[in-house]
């Protein structure tokens, strides 16, 4: 994990994330923490120092972490309570268990929680709204999704997701109809390269950030251009890499 700088290409500080497997989830706390997801449980970074300040760590397969307003956390994850299915834990502020929701499934990757309250669970092929209970509301789905990483509901109501393999991004009306599907191969120049479109943030000229991983392991990073500026209209208008440093982006967080 690194801070960088990518109008200069300076990396500031680099964080080795050997003692942190599969960091999946980021989330800006305030001005000067993140919250790191990672498969154990979630850990707490100094921005501007990658310093790890706390670290809450007990769990195997946990795919996303979230800190609410009230200090409480959601965790979410795999088999996190024994019983073999899809769980969002909560944590109070001291870190003790406060509740559990399960339901059936065996693949999850990141959770948001809806101005309503609703839970967004990416779900591998559709993305799957439901209560804190974990009772299904709707569903999400298009052709082409697969590993699908992440979706947020946007103040209009709208839901955006990205399809991981798949490699575009859809935006859903409330109904789940499909608004608009861009990013893909065909809608980019081929030196995007478009193969798994995981985390996404918004910036406040209303452009999209988007990561286009790459591939596990090394020496994927001059395979395409990993971030990606979207502008309104949805045409990428600007692109970063940096493959001497990162083989595969996954994570992005503007600070």
């Amino acid at each position: 994990m690194s801070l960088i700088d990518t109008s200069t290409n300076t990396f500031h500080w680099t964080l080795d994330l050997s003692d942190y497997p599969l960091a999946r989830d980021l989330q800006r706390l305030d001005r000067h923490r993140v919250l790191v997801g990672f498969d154990r449980g979630f850990f707490e970074l100094e921005i501007e120092t990658g310093r790890v300040l706390a670290m809450c760590d007990r769990w195997t397969e946990v795919t996303s972490a979230h800190r609410r307003a009230d200090g409480s956390t959601l965790v979410t994850g795999f088999n996190l309570d024994g019983s073999g299915g899809v769980n969002v834990l909560t944590l109070d502020a001291a870190a003790r268990l406060s509740g559990v929701a399960r339901r059936d499934g065996d693949y999850v990757r990141l959770m948001r929680v809806t101005p309503d309250g609703s839970y967004l669970l990416c779900t591998n092929d559709h993305i799957l709204e439901t209560t804190p209970e974990l009772t299904a509301i709707r569903r999400f789905a298009v052709d082409g999704l697969e590993h699908a990483w992440k979706a947020e509901r946007l103040q209009d109501g709208t839901t955006l997701v990205s399809a991981g393999y798949g490699a575009f991004l859809v935006l859903f009306d409330r109904a789940g109809n499909v608004l608009r599907r861009f990013g893909a191969a065909a809608q980019v120049s081929a030196r995007v390269a478009p193969f798994f479109y995981a985390t996404f943030q918004h910036l406040a000229n209303g452009h999209l950030l988007v990561a286009n991983w790459q591939g596990h392991g090394a020496d994927n990073g001059h395979k395409g251009q990993q971030l990606l500026e979207f502008d309104t209209s949805a045409r990428v208008i600007g692109t970063w890499s940096s493959p001497e440093r990162i083989s595969s982006l996954q994570g992005i967080l503007p600070v």
